[in-house]
């Protein structure tokens, strides 16, 4: 084979291994989004685990004290009466149920009919504690009061979208397993064809450095690009819990794009290393 050819050869071999690294590299970054997904918006830990860490629980239930304060002052009542009653909710359990009922399945409607109750009873101890004669309590207006404070109570507890969220949760959750599973079979297996294609397997090495570090820098380009845009932080959402959440909510997902990264730039940094001294050591060999 003339010296010319054997070139020719080596510049084809050289672009379809730069092709199968580029591949690869896009898989790996679907991969990690998958991962990302999976642990992130398909999971209601991850969910309470935000809420939990971020005050969520201790932040809707200012909110529902002042709304509701708001709504008894013009009825008539004292504020004291609000805060022994929302003291007495556990909202930490109804927003958890709320967030279960969310990814089991189930119906994402609050029991509003308990707190209807505890409501109405709440009322009714406090005519009786003020020794407000009952005949004089219009139904109507204890009617009317109820109901505004069940609708406040609802719009506190609900999270905007959820119920929309909910069907596309429940039916991508099983195609999404199955698209991460046949992500990492096909990464699995070009990592192979690169591995025991290579006449030289320190150049092996040298496209898997480049197929890393390619899906190191996609990984971190779409924080980068939400960051720098400041999208997250001018969402506009009507109430102060809502949008902690939400912030949160979104950091904590871009941190596994982060965390993805890292690893993914530490595997092409220890491949190049790799290529580099079996290189060097290939050429001590011809010398």
């Amino acid at each position: 084979m003339s010296e010319s050819k054997k070139k020719g050869n080596d510049k084809v071999r050289a672009f379809v291994f730069a092709v199968v690294a580029f591949f690869l590299a896009c898989i790996l970054f679907l991969l990690s989004a998958c991962i990302t997904l999976r642990l992130t918006f398909f999971s209601n830990d991850y969910m309470k685990q935000v809420m939990a860490e971020h005050e969520y629980y201790n932040q809707v239930k200012d909110e529902l004290k002042t709304k509701l304060t708001s709504l008894s002052h013009a009825s008539g009542l004292n504020e004291e009466f609000v805060d022994n009653f929302v003291d007495k909710l556990d909202l930490n359990q109804e927003i958890n149920n709320y967030v279960d009922a969310f990814y089991n399945s189930n119906s994402t409607l609050i029991d509003t009919i308990t707190f209807k109750q505890k409501f109405r009873a709440a009322i009714d101890e406090y005519v009786e504690e003020q020794n407000i004669e009952k005949s004089k309590v219009s139904e109507s207006a204890v009617e009317y009061l109820m109901n505004e404070a069940t609708e406040i109570y609802q719009n506190e507890i609900s999270i905007p979208f959820f119920s929309v969220a909910a069907n596309y949760i429940n039916k991508l959750s099983t195609p999404l397993n199955i698209v991460m599973f046949g992500l990492a079979v096909a990464a699995l297996v070009l990592c192979v064809i690169i591995y025991f294609t290579s006449s030289f397997k320190h150049r092996a090495f040298r496209y898997f450095s480049y197929a890393f570090g390619g899906a190191a820098i996609s990984c971190a380009v779409i924080p980068s690009v939400v960051y720098i845009s400041g999208f997250i932080e001018k969402i506009n959402i009507s109430t102060r819990s809502l949008y902690n959440l939400f912030v949160n909510y979104f950091n904590g997902a871009f941190a596994y794009f982060w965390f993805f990264a890292a690893a993914f730039l530490i595997i092409s940094a220890a491949s190049f290393f790799v290529f580099k001294r079996k290189h060097d050591k290939l050429v001590k060999g011809h010398h």
